[in-house]
Formats: C-alpha cells, sequence, structure tokens
C-alpha cells in the first residue's frame, strides 16, 4: 500500500514538473508574440516621428525626405514584419525564437542606418541582446551577440554618412562586449533561480509523499487498509453533525465475522489475516462512494452509509453478506465464513445512543443463530421493533 502511494504520487510530482516546462513553452510563445507586436508599434512610432520631423524640422524637399526617410524604411521595416509573421506561423517551434532576434537586428538596422546623423542612435544595434534575455538561452544570446557584431560593422564599412573613428568603432565593440556580459549574467541568475524553483518543487513533494504516508498510516489499518478505529469516530461525528443540520440519511452497520476465534484456531492466524482480508475487499466493494467503511476492531467491520435511505442500504449490505457467505476462501478449504450484521437508522439520539442500539443489534444477530442482519429498536428494552433477515 505505501509503496503504491509513493509512486503515485511521485508520478504525480513528475507530471507537475513536466507541466511547468509545458507552462514555459506556452509563455515563450506568448512572449514571442509581445515582442512581434513591439516591434509593430515601433512602426508606428517611426512613421509618426518622421511625420514630426518633415513638418518641424528636416531642411529637405518634401518629396526627398518622404521618398528616403519614409518610404523606403517604411516599406522595408513593414516587410520584415510580415515575414517574421510568416516565418512564427509556419517555422518549427525551435526557429522561431531565432526569427525575432533577426528581425530585431534587420529593424534595428534600418532604423539606425537611416538616422546614423543622431549619433547616440547606434548603440540601438544592441536590441538582439536584450531581447534575448527573454529567452534565458545562452545559445540566444550568442546569436544575438553575432547579430548585433554583424549590424555594427555592416553600418561602420558601408554607410558614408556614419563619422566615426576607428576608436569610436573598437569603443561601441567594447560596449556591445559589456551589454553581453551583463545579459549572461541576467540569462544566468534566471535559470539559478529556475533551478531553485524546480528543487524547491521536488522538496515540497517529497515532503508532501510523506505527510501524505503519515496521515495514510494514521487514519488506515495496515492490514485491511480499511479506517481504523479513531477515525471512524472522528468520522461519525462529523456525520452527525452533518446530519443535524441537513437532515441528510445516516445509518450505521456493525458487522462481524461468525465463529472467527475458530477460524485462527483451526488454520492459524495467517489464514485469519488472509480472510479478514478478504471479508473488508467484498464489504468495500459493494460500498458506495459515499459511505465509509472501516476496520473497527479484532474481526469486526463498520460501515457508514449516507445519502440513500434505509432500505437502500439493507439491500447492499444483504449483498454483501451473501457474497461473503458464497465466497471461496483458499486457506480455509471448504469451509465457508459468515457475519452477522447490526444496523441502525439515526433517530436524532447522539452518537453514543446511536452506537449502542447498532451494537445490541449485532449482539442479537450473534444470538439468534448467527448469519443475518438485525435491524436495531428505538431504544426500547423490548424487542418487538427488531427483526432479522436472512
Amino acid at each position: 500500500m505505501v509503496y503504491c502511494l509513493t509512486c503515485e504520487i511521485s508520478f504525480q510530482a513528475g507530471v507537475n514538473l513536466t507541466l511547468d516546462d509545458q507552462l514555459l513553452d506556452f509563455t515563450r510563445a506568448r512572449w514571442n508574440r509581445m515582442l512581434l507586436n513591439g516591434f509593430w508599434c515601433l512602426l508606428v512610432l517611426m512613421v509618426i516621428l518622421e511625420c514630426l520631423y518633415l513638418i518641424f524640422i528636416t531642411p529637405l524637399a518634401s518629396e526627398d525626405f518622404i521618398r528616403y526617410y519614409m518610404l523606403v524604411p517604411t516599406s522595408l521595416h513593414l516587410s520584415v514584419l510580415v515575414l517574421t509573421e510568416l516565418c512564427l506561423r509556419f517555422l518549427e517551434e525551435r526557429l522561431r525564437d531565432y526569427t525575432l532576434l533577426a528581425a530585431a537586428s534587420v529593424i534595428t538596422f534600418i532604423i539606425v542606418d537611416i538616422n546614423v546623423e543622431i549619433g547616440y542612435i547606434i548603440p540601438a544595434l544592441f536590441t538582439p541582446v536584450f531581447v534575448s534575455i527573454f529567452y534565458f538561452s545562452a545559445r540566444k544570446l550568442i546569436a544575438a551577440s553575432i547579430m548585433s557584431l554583424i549590424t555594427l560593422y555592416c553600418l561602420y564599412f558601408f554607410n558614408v554618412k556614419l563619422n566615426i573613428s576607428v576608436v569610436g568603432i573598437l569603443a561601441l565593440t567594447a560596449m556591445l562586449g559589456a551589454f553581453c556580459l551583463i545579459a549572461w549574467g541576467v540569462i544566468s541568475r534566471g535559470k539559478e533561480m529556475r533551478q531553485y524553483y524546480i528543487h524547491t518543487a521536488k522538496s515540497n513533494q517529497e515532503l508532501l509523499v510523506k505527510n501524505i504516508l503519515m496521515d495514510k498510516l494514521a487514519k488506515t489499518d495496515a492490514l485491511t487498509e480499511l479506517y481504523n478505529h479513531i477515525t471512524f469516530h472522528e468520522y461519525l461525528d462529523k456525520l452527525i453533525e452533518h446530519h443535524e443540520s441537513t437532515r441528510m440519511p445516516l445509518q450505521l452497520a456493525l458487522i462481524d465475522i461468525d465463529d472467527f476465534k475458530s477460524v485462527n484456531d483451526q488454520f492459524g492466524h495467517r489464514a485469519g489475516d488472509s480472510v479478514l482480508k478478504q471479508v473488508a475487499e467484498l464489504v468495500r466493494s459493494q460500498a458506495g462512494m459515499n459511505d465509509f467503511v472501516a476496520r473497527y476492531g479484532g474481526e469486526e467491520l463498520a460501515v457508514i452509509f449516507t445519502d440513500k435511505s434505509a432500505d437502500k442500504s439493507l439491500q447492499i449490505l444483504e449483498t454483501m453478506r451473501q457474497n461473503i457467505e458464497q465466497a471461496e476462501y483458499s486457506e480455509l478449504g471448504s469451509r465457508k465464513i459468515t457475519v452477522s450484521i447490526g444496523f441502525a437508522d439515526y433517530d436524532q439520539e447522539g452518537k453514543e445512543k446511536f452506537f449502542i442500539r447498532t451494537d445490541r443489534a449485532l449482539y442479537t444477530a450473534k444470538s439468534q443463530g448467527k448469519n443475518q442482519i438485525v435491524l436495531a429498536g428505538d431504544g426500547m428494552e423490548g424487542e418487538k421493533s427488531r427483526f432479522a433477515w436472512k
């Protein structure tokens, strides 16, 4: 029982960690979408800024400015975004992140190349490095660093408007390296935190397993795997309280194996334990989902019925009695096992009187021939309200 429960909870823990990985994949796709939406917003912003520059600042002719500073870069920017949208839809999952990095490189190159006269805009080429941080991947950081380095030197060698010295380009390269180191530190820290989360989750799951096992052992009988004596009384108390407020149907049955001592004396305690386990399983198999089955003590079992009428509960008990009588017990040869059952329907009397009535009915069943069900009376001394099912 303990081994199976441990395996089940450990399996569930593994499933939880797998679900965490799936969640990371889901959030990565969501972040890809958010980044691409940001690139679209950047396109709109650049168009607005260029329009303002055209209206209030530029000394160039309107036709030239619109052609070279608005139509050409906007068309290129738009083409990159459309191509990226197609890539995110049709490329393999593992290539989509690199597509976003490449798009960031090309878009920032377009923007910087057109506005290269603004000297402080050149570090915008390092944008892919910052984008790579979202993925917490060293490979993507390396890819982003190479893309940024390529765009920086393409701008240096091919844009004649760029007025920057060799020392300046080396300083920008060093700045890119510094940004890469910072990004690498952030990614490493993020990985450490994820590993810490996984370690903490595993530790909590192991603690949960131990707590569940301890709770299970404290509440169940080791032999029959039914609830034990203490748990039975705790549960009965709660059900009676619930009945008092909701009038939920509630019945109690006490089941005692007939002549069980002779089984132990004749066939040994191992055979007796086997019989007890088999009887417990027969009782549990007939009980409903909302019923409660416990080993009350020795060879005595208890069943609390809820959410059903007394007649329905009696029918279930009769099926239990018949199944137990008809079952074959390999350790006993041809010997049959029977049970006596006391049954009571709760009547607003409190737990003690309820249990005493059921116990007296069981005693009557044992003294009147065994292998029968006796219904408890209303607490009076007479036997007129008691009768047997057999």
